[in-house]
């Protein structure tokens, strides 16, 4: 494409140089650059995309943009931009030929229960004879191909040429996690979403958000702009109307909006749930009646994503006969509430919950399955939102008979400095501490917590601990396959360790030293 129809119409720019220089790519990372592509120097919190713009330029590339001050002459075209981040996602979208537009693309938003959804809806799409497309926390797939992410929600080059390869490998339905970064840095700026859906908002990223109202404003943009923009006919926005934020943009959003929620007055409502240890059984009232509905998922916590789910299918026209089919086809999901397979009585669970809204809910809804203690396993990533700890600990001993807080990923802080930090929020809870040593001796009907910064230790004593009519919570890591401790990425799996402690000695029998 030709660098002037590329940039032609688009606000915020001056082009300085010849506007029939022939584009063959669009790159942001100077290691990927091709001869005749443009190459977008990005500033960035730790990295200037400037410094690479030499490298960029012995790759071949044939023009470069870049924020706010020119370039110094270089044998080039030059971009310069107001904003680069939305400069190049509008230029990603018609390089790439709109490819949204040829595709049912949903976004889902939310602090918790954004995987949920986006597992949930591909396998109603696909019980629905559709092909669906998944670009989200976990991984991207589709075409049959399984990759892993860089981010939640990729850079605007990359998602725009990704939905182009669904278009070509026969995606109909193509599901999108937007992640608060993503929309922050305009990642999707160019899409044109047909159901735009929020799960719930709570304390998250406030190390880079700096407030909650912040980090909301940040959400709310995907519906008040985004939704707002695209000329998707029939597109809707499914709320939470049972989250007070969920309620505030139903007052703000632009585009029909539905509510979903327990509460009255709302347009898909869960009238009720039955969760036992095999699974969950709901019962939904929607526009046209009422849906029964059988999942293999686990707790009260995942009713609401199926409800989600429900309605946003719904409202793309899919039948209640492939909602329920899809929604029973679902046995499980990477790291969220995911069973590690024991035959010992008791439950052991993994779950991905890192904010103090997610663990409480998490375990509030395992608590009800739970005829014996509650045994949880948690910590708090090191560099990110102090203020979370104490909270997080508040939720574990609200809930937990027996907690042991660990390390998640302490990244450049010590280990210990953190679990200092979560124990004031438990001690406010009455429960006592417990040496490691002591607690698989600890009786039935107790309350007490221990410290063990090694999380796979922290894993084998709880684990070894349970017994019959117990749950063990492992949370904070879900999927994830690493720990960082400084600059080090440690392969680490939370539901391998919990497996290996089930094959160790019996319940009781772990040395601590």
């Amino acid at each position: 494409m030709k660098l002037g129809t590329l940039l032609k119409g688009l606000p915020g720019i001056r082009l300085q140089g010849d506007p029939s220089t022939e584009i063959s790519d669009l790159v942001c990372d100077s290691r990927k650059v091709t001869p005749g592509a443009l190459f977008f120097a990005l500033p960035g919190a730790h990295v200037d995309g400037r410094e690479f713009i030499g490298e960029a330029l012995e790759r071949g590339a044939l023009a470069v943009a870049v924020q706010g001050e020119p370039l110094p002459v270089v044998r080039a075209a030059r971009v310069i931009a107001a904003d680069i981040r939305k400069t190049m996602a509008h230029a990603a979208g018609r390089f790439f030929g709109e490819p949204s537009r040829e595709l049912v693309l949903v976004g889902v938003t939310g602090t918790n229960g954004k995987t949920t959804f986006t597992y949930l809806m591909e396998s109603i799409i696909r019980a629905a004879g559709f092909e669906p497309g998944v670009i989200g926390t976990i991984s991207y797939r589709y075409g049959g191909r399984t990759r892993h992410p860089e981010n939640t929600t990729p850079e605007s080059i990359d998602l725009q040429r990704m939905l182009r390869e669904m278009v070509r490998t026969g995606v109909t339905h193509a599901l999108l996690e937007v992640s608060s970064h993503g929309l922050d840095y305009h990642r999707v700026e160019a899409c044109h979403f047909s159901c735009g859906v929020f799960t719930m908002l709570g304390r998250d990223h406030l190390d880079h958000h700096g407030s909650l109202e912040a980090y909301f404003a940040s959400k709310a943009r995907f519906f008040t702009e985004i939704m707002a923009r695209s000329v998707m006919e029939g597109r809707t926005a499914v709320l939470n109307g049972d989250d007070p934020y969920g309620r505030r943009l139903l007052a703000l959003c632009p585009v029909p909006a539905i509510s979903v929620g327990r509460g009255g007055g709302t347009d898909y409502r869960l009238e009720s749930v039955r969760c036992d240890r095999d699974g969950t059984s709901l019962e939904i009232r929607t526009p046209r009646g009422r849906l029964n509905l059988r999942s293999s998922l686990l707790a009260e916590v995942n009713a609401m994503n199926i409800l989600m789910a429900a309605a946003a299918s719904d409202t793309l026209g899919i039948e209640e006969e492939a909602i329920g089919r899809g929604v029973e086809a679902v046995e499980r999901i990477p790291g969220r509430l995911d069973r590690v397979v024991t035959d010992r009585g008791f439950l052991v669970l993994v779950d991905y919950a890192h904010t103090p809204d997610a663990l409480d809910r998490v375990l509030a809804g395992v608590r009800d399955l739970t005829p014996g203690r509650l045994i949880t396993v948690f910590g708090c990533g090191g560099d990110r939102d102090r203020g979370k700890r104490p909270q997080m600990g508040r939720a574990a001993a609200q809930w937990s008979d027996l907690i042991v807080v660990t390390s998640d990923n302490p990244r450049s802080e010590p280990p210990e400095g953190i679990i200092e930090e979560i124990l004031p929020g438990i001690r406010e809870q009455d429960v006592s501490f417990c040496e490691p040593t002591e607690i698989p001796k600890t009786r039935p009907g107790t309350r007490v917590f221990s410290r063990l910064a090694d999380r796979r230790e922290a894993i084998r004593l709880a684990v070894r601990t349970a017994k019959e009519g117990d749950t063990v919570v492992i949370a904070g890591k879900g999927h994830e396959e690493v720990q960082v401790l400084g600059e080090q990425r440690i392969p680490f799996r939370d539901a391998e360790e919990a497996a290996r402690a089930l094959m160790g000695p019996g319940n009781g029998e772990l040395a601590v030293g």
